[in-house]
C-alpha cells in the first residue's frame, strides 16, 4: 500500500492517504499482511517495493494486492508514479524522479505470487501537456494471474477515491475472487463521472485473494465384494452355507470328482466326491471336509 498525499511541489493529495489507509483495513480484516508507507521518496519507494517482493518470496504462492494512490505521469508509453520529493520540471525527468508501476508488477512475477490483483489511483499532474497512456500497461505481458485496474481522476476531495471505496465494498470476503471483484469495480465505478476507468484488464487465469473453496475430499471407494474363488476361505463342513456348499460341488466338477447336480446338498454322491478327493490329498476319507480342505479344493490344489 502507498499512500502518498504530502508533495513538496504539487499540490497536496489528502484523498490518497485516506484511501491507503482504507484499502490497508479492509485487507487487514481478510488476513493479508500488510507493507505500507505514505508520503514516500523515490527511494522509500523503492525500498517499499523491494520490502513486498521479499515477503511474496518468503511465502511463494500466497495471494498479493497492490494498491498506490498519487500523482501519475507517462513518458515513452511508460506510467510513473510521482513520490513526494518529485519536481517535474520536463517530461524526461520522469525517469529520474519517478517510479515505474511495472516495478510493482515485476515484483509480483518475480514473487511467484498466487492470485495477484493491482489497483492503482492515478492523479494527472495539473500541467500534464498530455494525458497519461496507462493502456500501455495492459500491453505489457502481464501474468496469467493477474488483474490489474488503473482509475485515472482530476485532484479528488478530502475523502477516499471512488476506487477505494468501491474497494472497501468489494473486500468484504469472506471469499474475493479476482475476476468477481474486477468485474464488480466496474459495476461501482462505471456510471461514475468523477472517475475514468483507463485499464481493466481481467486475469487470464482467475484465482482467490481470500476463502478459497477447499477442494472436495474424494470420495472413499467401496469395498470390491470378494469374488467366489481362491481368495475366499471357506469354514468346515458343518459351518458351510448353501452357497459355500455350492462352490464345493462345483470345484468337486471341475477336478472330476462329481458329476452329479449342483444344487448345495450334500447327499451321498457328494459325500462319495469329497472322499475321493480326501484319498488324492492323503487324508482320512471321511466325506467330510475341514476348513483347509476346504480352502484347497476351492484353490485347485
Amino acid at each position: 500500500m502507498i499512500g502518498n498525499g504530502s508533495y513538496a511541489a504539487l499540490p497536496a493529495l489528502s484523498a490518497c492517504l485516506l484511501s491507503s489507509h482504507a484499502v490497508s483495513a479492509a485487507l487487514r480484516a481478510l488476513g493479508f499482511q500488510i507493507v505500507e508507507r505514505e508520503d514516500v521518496s523515490s527511494g522509500g519507494a523503492d525500498a517499499a517495493i523491494g520490502e513486498f517482493a521479499q515477503a511474496l518470496a518468503d511465502n511463494r504462492g500466497a495471494a498479493a494486492f497492490v494498491y498506490t494512490c498519487g500523482y501519475a505521469t507517462s513518458f515513452n508509453d511508460r506510467i510513473f508514479l510521482l513520490p513526494i520529493s518529485a519536481r517535474i520540471a520536463r517530461p524526461a525527468d520522469a525517469l529520474t524522479q519517478g517510479v515505474l508501476v511495472k516495478s510493482l508488477l515485476d515484483a509480483i512475477t518475480r514473487g511467484g505470487a498466487g492470485a495477484a490483483f493491482v489497483a492503482v489511483d492515478a492523479i494527472p499532474t495539473e500541467d500534464s501537456r498530455t494525458a497519461p497512456r496507462f493502456d500501455s500497461l495492459a500491453q505489457a505481458g502481464l501474468p496469467d494471474n493477474l488483474g490489474l485496474i488503473v482509475a485515472s481522476q482530476p485532484k479528488p476531495p478530502d475523502a477516499p477515491t471512488p476506487l477505494a471505496a468501491a474497494l472497501m465494498a468489494s473486500l468484504n470476503g469472506p471469499q474475493v475472487q479476482t475476476m468477481s471483484l474486477l468485474a464488480d469495480l466496474q459495476q461501482r465505478l462505471g456510471g461514475s463521472s468523477a472517475v475514468t476507468l483507463s485499464v481493466v484488464h481481467p486475469p487470464a487465469t482467475a484465482g482467490y485473494l481470500a476463502g478459497e473453496p477447499r477442494p472436495a475430499p474424494a470420495p472413499t471407494p467401496a469395498a470390491a465384494p470378494v469374488p467366489p474363488g481362491p481368495q475366499a476361505a471357506l469354514r468346515s463342513d458343518e459351518q458351510m452355507t448353501d452357497v459355500d456348499r455350492r462352490r464345493i460341488q462345483t470345484a468337486l466338477a471341475r477336478l472330476g470328482y462329481y458329476d452329479g447336480k449342483i444344487d448345495g446338498i450334500f447327499g451321498p454322491e457328494s459325500r462319495a466326491a469329497i472322499r475321493r478327493y480326501q484319498h488324492e490329498l492323503g487324508a482320512e476319507m471321511t466325506g467330510r471336509l475341514n476348513a483347509t480342505q476346504a480352502s484347497r479344493l476351492i484353490a485347485g490344489q
